[in-house]
């Protein structure tokens, strides 16, 4: 088969990470509801793709085409076939079909366990900074209820720098507690925010955006969470 050379970011249905719900058939990021329905009823009719060796999952979605630093010039939708390795991409690429029901294969590689395991060695530097019994007093400042480890990720989910979070028991008490603490602990850089219940939670360099008052301000990068630039193979 020929793939056509192209620089992409792929991102899947619905998210911008790895998850389930691309299969919802909702059209977010589509150019309309059908074509995302049709997206997902090619990958339904064709789930032998997934019984594949070394396929890890298969789901619609789309690329971006163009320059990241200037924003995608074109948006295809296309089956994204997902595997672990570039040596299994190679493979897959020769196996799979070049389109389904119009929409053309991707294959990419999922990078989300490889960035998982970079996340948890980046935190377990930080443990032992919040656990020193000097860095204790950080938690006597109203309003905050604890420290702990965390990173800065891409929009894709990739880590880019290990942080110490300052959890605040309330969404309007940031500030205040932000002012009352370093910049940096132990040479990590420190983000305030809130939880609440472990069903919201808002995180932030600067202190702002958590409250629902301030625009919010997170410096991520911007790399695809699969790497899949495409070569011409035959």
């Amino acid at each position: 088969m020929s793939r056509q050379a192209k620089t992409v970011s792929l991102i899947l249905a619905l998210t911008l990470g790895l998850a389930a719900p691309a299969r919802s058939g909702q059209g977010f990021g589509y150019k309309s509801h059908a074509e995302a329905k049709a997206a997902l009823a090619a990958v339904l009719d064709n789930e032998w793709i997934e019984k594949l060796p070394y396929v890890t999952d298969l789901q619609p979605g789309w690329t971006e085409c163009g320059d990241p630093s200037k924003g995608p010039t074109s948006v295809e939708t296309n089956i994204i076939v997902m595997t672990d390795t570039q040596d299994h991409r190679a493979l897959l690429e020769k196996q799979v079909p070049g389109s389904l029901e119009g929409f053309p294969v991707v294959v990419g590689v999922d990078r989300t366990d490889q960035w998982r395991r970079e996340g948890e060695k980046m935190m377990a530097k930080i443990q032992p900074v919040i656990d020193d019994p000097v860095n204790k007093r950080f938690l006597r400042i109203p309003h905050v209820v604890r420290m702990q480890p965390s990173t800065v990720t891409t929009r894709f989910g990739e880590p880019i720098s290990a942080v110490i979070d300052f959890v605040v028991d309330n969404e309007h008490r940031i500030k205040e507690a932000q002012s009352k603490a370093p910049k940096t602990i132990g040479g990590f850089q420190t983000r305030f925010g809130w939880v609440d219940d472990g069903l919201n939670d808002c995180f932030t360099n600067t202190g702002k955006g958590c409250d629902r008052d301030d625009d919010v301000t997170v410096d991520t990068g911007d790399r695809p969470i699969l790497d899949a630039n495409d070569d011409d193979d035959d």
